[in-house]
């Protein structure tokens, strides 16, 4: 059981971290100041310190975090008893949402941490060398091979396929962060749902 502090230091950071998106889709990366966030938050800009070396640390754990919440709303969907294909439609349409309800926050710190002059290969290297991207891909591997068990879908290397998965709809998502008017959400859902399928389904 968490001590009275442990909940109130998960609570302030909580806090903090969710003020720094809202303030950082508001002003924009650069204009966000640790005060500005700090008044958004409701504490003194002391506080923040207190759990964050600095706004460059912020922004990434914050990052991380927001990272950390999306994997655990997934995992909710991977874990029910749908069919793999309501799995996979769900999976994505979750992914779509989490994007979309912080749209903002995420445009400005793809662009800013992986700016577009970078080499593609650096900047994926970036995102797939990460700890927790590689368990994503394994637990999605792993609701594949259930699925191949039971029929649902033919036999193919799950690993790679998780990959080829998780890394499609990443690109739709970044194309949609980018564009002005994205086309309506269900109708990406729908187009990598049955892209997928018509990929893996039994002939």
């Amino acid at each position: 059981m968490k001590s009275k502090e442990e909940v109130v230091q998960e609570f302030r950071i909580h806090t903090i971290q969710e003020a720094t998106m809202r303030v950082i889709a508001r002003k924009g990366m650069a204009a966000a100041t640790m005060q500005e966030i700090a008044e958004e938050a409701g504490v003194a800009k002391g506080t923040i310190y207190l759990y964050f070396r600095d706004r460059d640390e912020l922004v990434e754990k914050t990052f991380e975090t927001a990272m950390t919440q999306l994997g655990d709303r997934i995992d909710k969907v991977l874990e029910t008893s749908l069919s793999f294909e309501e799995k996979l439609r769900e999976a994505i349409r979750v992914r779509l949402a989490f994007f979309r309800e912080n749209r903002e926050f995420f445009r400005l710190y793809l662009s800013l941490r992986m700016p577009e002059g970078t080499p593609q290969q650096q900047r994926r290297q970036k995102r797939t060398c990460h700890p927790q991207y590689r368990t994503r891909v394994q637990k999605f591997a792993e609701v594949l091979k259930d699925a191949m068990k039971r029929g649902e879908i033919r036999e193919l290397e799950q690993y790679r396929l998780a990959l080829f998965v998780i890394e499609g709809s990443t690109a739709i998502i970044l194309e949609r962060l980018n564009e002005e008017a994205p086309p309506p959400e269900e109708a990406d859902v729908e187009f990598m749902t049955q892209l997928i399928l018509d990929g893996v389904r039994k002939r």
